[in-house]
């Protein structure tokens, strides 16, 4: 189990330097004028030179990447031309709503898809309605749901407010949106894991002993359907952060996604592989604490299964 949780630890540190040295290909070595990419197209003169002379452009390439992670390290990503502030800065304000929009996205996804996925399971004569309900969902665009549920919930009915904001009140759609998307994955994984423990020897044996249909979900079906549930979790965390972009500019959510969007229209590079990097961080480190946490729930993967 050691050996695994190294292995782990060492694979998420190996893949944000992926995403480090990626995005410092973007910035300094594709062609093109790095100070001019840094600044911006509507960059004046004075501005691009004060950008060659604080980013040492002129120094061999190895450097200048030794340099960037410096930086990086300290927490320095950048200065953002295009809002006058350091990206650090921009990014620390949107981090906070990002990650609370995530874990109650997920949250929804897997109350959602882990109830429809139950009571497909436990009667698979119910399995062509929820065919019927994962070809609608994955047929219909995100953006589309997210306007459905602000005009019913918030124009129509008036139950949540129609402006955007980081209260609670306002966080219930857009989660609802996340969960409403996720409900195909989850739903499925967990049928097919109740089919799978179905079949095994001991539900036959708890049959044999009595236990009523209650015990037998609670206490056997549940905890089967936990390991592949948790790592449905850490993989829907990365497709997340490219479904939050639509959902936090239809509900008006000031996250990461409006970052990214602003950063793109105003081509501001820096700001853009800042969202990126963090996102990329948040999305690691939370595929390895799920990891870390199925070796707790689940004795197949401390045995290396």
């Amino acid at each position: 189990m050691v050996r695994h949780v190294i292995l782990r630890v060492a694979a998420a540190f190996a893949t944000i330097a992926a995403v480090v040295l990626v995005t410092f290909l973007l910035l300094f070595v594709v062609p093109g004028d790095p100070a001019r990419a840094i600044a911006g197209p509507r960059a004046t003169p004075e501005i691009l030179e004060n950008v060659r002379r604080a980013m040492k452009l002129g120094q061999p390439i190895g450097t200048q990447f030794v340099n960037y992670v410096r930086s990086l390290l300290r927490g320095d990503l950048g200065y953002a031309y295009s809002r006058r502030a350091t990206v650090s800065v921009l990014v620390r304000a949107r981090v906070p709503a990002t990650l609370a929009l995530l874990a109650a996205g997920t949250a929804a996804q897997v109350v959602l898809g882990g109830l429809l996925g139950l009571w497909d399971g436990l009667r698979r004569a119910r399995s062509n309605v929820l065919a019927a309900v994962n070809i609608t969902l994955l047929s219909v665009p995100g953006f589309s749901v997210a306007f459905v549920l602000l005009l019913a919930f918030a124009y129509h009915w008036r139950i949540f407010p129609l402006t955007g904001g980081t209260g609670p009140a306002e966080l219930v759609l857009p989660a609802l949106s996340l969960g409403i998307l996720g409900i195909p994955y989850y739903a499925t994984v967990v049928s097919d894991s109740i089919e799978e423990a179905m079949r095994a020897g001991y539900i036959r044996t708890a049959v044999s002993l009595g236990y009523t249909r209650r015990q037998i979900v609670v206490r056997h079906l549940l905890r089967a359907t936990a390991s592949p549930m948790l790592s449905l979790t850490g993989l829907s965390v990365a497709v997340f952060f490219s479904s939050v972009v639509v959902v936090e500019q239809v509900f008006g959510w000031p996250g990461l996604g409006q970052l990214q969007i602003r950063a793109f229209t105003d081509i501001d590079r820096p700001l853009l592989m800042g969202t990126v990097i963090v996102g990329s961080v948040v999305v690691v480190l939370s595929n390895l604490a799920v990891d870390l946490v199925r070796m707790v729930v689940d004795p197949r993967v401390r045995a290396g299964r």
